[in-house]
């Protein structure tokens, strides 16, 4: 089974996600558009809650985005999710990359007994977009905690989930 990404001219690729690596953590340069804010190897110690993964089209090393998450009682919780910087421009080259960034958080939840919850500390400028775009819900206003709920969770899966490959 594999995720559909789909590029910016129709067409489909199969995609998958990977966990990350300290090889794959070379490829995240900040000069190229990754953020500066984050440093992606701290998922990667041994003492981090957060499990980090990678995004690519099948049988490519290009990372399309990442992100990282924990598995709660009852839901999943976001670390933090990036889109790759070709996928962030107006001109993007994968039209569904960060859809399918949220929807793996969302069967990783179903596939532990979540649910599909899924829990994130919004920024306070995607906020807005995430309650539109994704049917997040307001957990909490003063800490800027937003959850994705079971039915957005599932509606999220079955559009790039392609479960006949």
């Amino acid at each position: 089974m594999s995720w559909k990404l789909i590029h910016r001219n129709g067409e489909s690729f199969e995609a998958a996600f990977s966990l990350l690596n300290k090889n794959d953590i070379t490829q995240l340069r900040k000069r190229e558009g990754w953020s500066r804010g984050i440093d992606w190897s701290d998922y990667l110690r041994n003492d981090q809650d957060f499990t980090a993964y990678r995004l690519h089209i099948m049988g490519d090393d290009q990372t399309q985005g990442l992100i990282a998450l924990a598995v709660r009682a009852g839901f999943v919780e976001l670390g933090f999710v990036e889109k790759a910087p070709s996928n962030k421009t107006a001109d993007k080259a994968f039209m569904n990359a960060g859809e399918l960034l949220f929807a793996h958080a969302c069967l990783s939840s179903l596939e532990s007994n979540g649910d599909g919850y899924v829990l994130l500390q919004a920024k306070s400028k995607l906020k807005d977009y995430y309650i539109d775009h994704y049917g997040m819900e307001v957990v909490s206003l003063r800490r800027n905690l937003l959850a994705i709920p079971p039915v957005e969770s599932r509606r999220l899966i079955e559009l790039y989930w392609n479960q006949r490959s």
